[in-house]
């Protein structure tokens, strides 16, 4: 560009000193100028000069600014290179406390070495439940009522963050739910650290990996909360570690649990006796395949599809888990069969693990496209009393009899679709679900659940309200969560529930 432009000022002087021959009159030029040619001639030659001038002084100023900048970008490259020196910049900036909201209310040093996260998660519900006012597995006489009202049902306050480095992370959840009377105690607890992201290392109270839908977690649900199933299957919290980590470019996801028992966590290892823990750690294995979908273990952090996936998501999964239970508080309680004694009826009964050895494996599927989804899980489970017939006795031998492996087993399809209603694409859905279990053993007991709800989504699952109704026969445990009061009832439940999560 200046190239050209300085072209432009010699081409503009030499034509304004070539004009003079245009204004000669006589041969040589000098004695046919006549007086105001001559003046007009020294006036074109004095602007062209001051034009040049105007150049020459424009040109310098271009290569000052030129040097400048390169001065400007070394300065920078020095004043980076400094910073970069951690010791220099602790001394020169010291660490500021954040604070702000991004996804959720944080505190953060300006040196990114802490952070700490808080969030929250309430759900306000209403439920009517129907009973069965002459349940025959009552004493006679005995009548049950049904019944209606409000419950705070999650309370929960979500701590978590990174100390030191990003890697080492944590999260610590208080939950005061009205299953557990309003009491304010510890949900989760634990120290995650990540060598890298095939590898990982999380210790303290966790999740155990079993169900699929109890690894959802309970903000995100379609249904008001988890089905019938998963009430009788999963293994909910433990304490203990877990080795974890994302395989083959986050498309393989794996979770391997060793833990003290599995539900409870109130039991401690050193307690006078007697103790409140045997010498055998439950195990749990699971594996989830990420087999369709643009983003691999985030396509399914909701059970609904209210960002309406354009291309298909699929996930695959598998879980093993093994207990040998000989004695720990707070153990898996186990729907059993009821021999048909008193008045000839069957029906279920619980009672606790104490005593046998348990195997459980589940398989998986879910899929979501275009604002439908839809989740299903099959789930086999053993148990042995390791006890049978010698002391101290295994509980479930002495309430059933049976001395040989039983087989327990359920499964669950669950639907939901976003409505196609102008305006309310990514808010209205409808769901439904279908699912039951059964106890392959003598006297067999077996239940079935229907289901069906509507949802509006005021802003994700962050602000939604949720109905449902659910049908079942036979009940087979009691749950406060999941609103199953009486076994062996045939329960018809409605339940309406606002949740507010940040």
């Amino acid at each position: 560009m200046r190239g050209t432009a300085l072209r432009g000022w010699c081409v503009g002087l030499a034509l304004g000193l070539a004009a003079g021959p245009l204004f000669a009159g006589g041969e040589d030029g000098r004695d046919s100028i006549n007086e105001e040619q001559l003046t007009r001639l020294e006036a074109i030659y004095d602007a062209r000069q001051q034009r040049l001038a105007e150049f020459e002084d424009h040109l310098a100023a271009a290569q000052a600014q030129d040097q400048n900048a390169a001065r400007v970008e070394a300065m920078k490259q020095q004043i980076r290179a400094v910073l970069g020196e951690q010791e220099f910049r602790e001394s020169l900036l010291p660490a500021t406390l954040q604070a702000g909201y991004d996804g959720g209310f944080f505190l953060r040093g300006s040196d990114d070495k802490f952070l700490m996260q808080f969030g929250a998660e309430m759900q306000f519900r209403w439920t009517h439940y129907g009973t069965r006012s002459s349940n025959r597995y009552l004493q006679p006489g005995l009548r049950r009522h049904d019944r209606t009202g409000f419950d705070a049902q999650r309370l929960r306050l979500i701590i978590e963050g990174h100390a030191y480095t990003e890697d080492l992370t944590y999260e610590f959840e208080l939950k005061g739910d009205a299953s557990g009377a309003y009491d304010v105690r510890a949900e989760y607890a634990y120290i995650n650290y990540r060598f890298r992201d095939e590898f990982q290392f999380r210790a303290g109270i966790i999740k155990a990996a079993s169900t699929r839908s109890e690894m959802n977690c309970s903000s995100t649900l379609q249904f008001v909360d988890r089905p019938m199933v998963n009430a009788v299957f999963s293994l909910d919290r433990a304490v203990g570690v877990k080795f974890w980590g994302r395989l083959f470019d986050k498309r393989l996801d794996y979770h391997f649990d060793v833990v003290n028992s599995f539900v409870e966590v109130d039991n401690r290892t050193i307690t006078p006796d007697p103790p409140e823990l045997d010498n055998n750690p439950g195990i749990v294995f699971h594996v989830i395949w990420h087999a369709l979908g643009d983003n691999p273990g985030k396509d399914f952090k909701d059970q609904a599809d209210w960002t309406r996936h354009q291309t298909p998501a699929l996930d695959l999964g598998f879980h093993y888990a093994f207990n040998d239970d000989q004695g720990d508080r707070g153990t898996v309680t186990l729907p059993y069969p009821r021999p048909h004694q008193t008045r000839g009826v069957g029906g279920y009964g619980n009672t606790t693990s104490n005593g046998m050895q348990l195997n459980q494996f589940g398989v998986e599927a879910a899929f979501k496209y275009m604002g439908f989804s839809a989740t299903g899980e099959y789930i086999f489970r053993t148990l042995d009393p390791r006890r049978a017939g010698r002391r101290p006795f295994t509980p479930w031998w002495l309430l059933t009899g049976q001395g040989n492996t039983t087989v327990m087993h359920g499964a669950y399809l669950q639907l939901g679709y976003m409505l196609p209603i102008p305006g309310l694409e990514n808010k209205l859905e409808a769901v439904g679900r279908v699912g039951g279990i059964s106890t392959a053993a003598d006297g067999r007991e077996g239940t079935w659940e229907y289901a069906g709800g509507l949802n509006y989504y005021f802003e994700g699952n962050k602000v939604k309200l949720q109905t449902d109704v659910t049908r079942i026969y036979e009940v087979p445990i009691t749950t406060s969560s999941g609103s199953l009061a009486n076994v062996n009832d045939d329960a018809l439940i409605w339940r309406v529930q606002l949740q507010l999560a940040f």
